[in-house]
């Protein structure tokens, strides 16, 4: 009987170190580049999103004709929702922080809001 209950005891902990391995190991859906589109009262913005990991965390930057820079860094990512990547940036052109979230919608693709009003698409390049 104590056999039994050792052996049960050990496959859990197989169980829960492999699992636990698995989600370290697991990629974050947004890593890469996104060629994005933001439909605005003034014109849709285009822009590439590019996120990346460097020691465990999410880095980012957008780059676009539009914005006025060549390359802003995106601030306060979040990625708490498995499908969801939300972030903050500064442009010089608007004079402040703007928002942006995307969700996933199939692989390659998203969609989400600049400001929580403006629509957003993004594919994967």
């Amino acid at each position: 009987m104590k056999k039994l209950a050792f052996m049960m005891v050990c496959m859990m902990a197989m169980l829960f170190v492999s699992n636990n391995t698995y989600a370290q190991d697991k990629k974050n859906p947004f890593i890469g580049t996104w060629a994005a589109t933001a439909s605005t009262p003034i014109g849709e913005t285009e822009m590439n999103i590019i996120f990346e990991e460097k020691d465990g965390q999410i880095t980012g930057y957008i780059t676009g004709e539009g914005l006025g820079e060549d390359k802003i860094t995106c601030d306060e990512i979040n990625t708490e929702k498995a499908d969801e990547i939300s972030f903050t940036f500064f442009t010089a052109t608007a004079g402040m922080n703007i928002d942006m979230y995307l969700t996933l919608d199939g692989e390659n693709a998203a969609k989400g809001a600049l400001m929580g009003q403006f629509p957003v698409e993004a594919k994967r390049k």
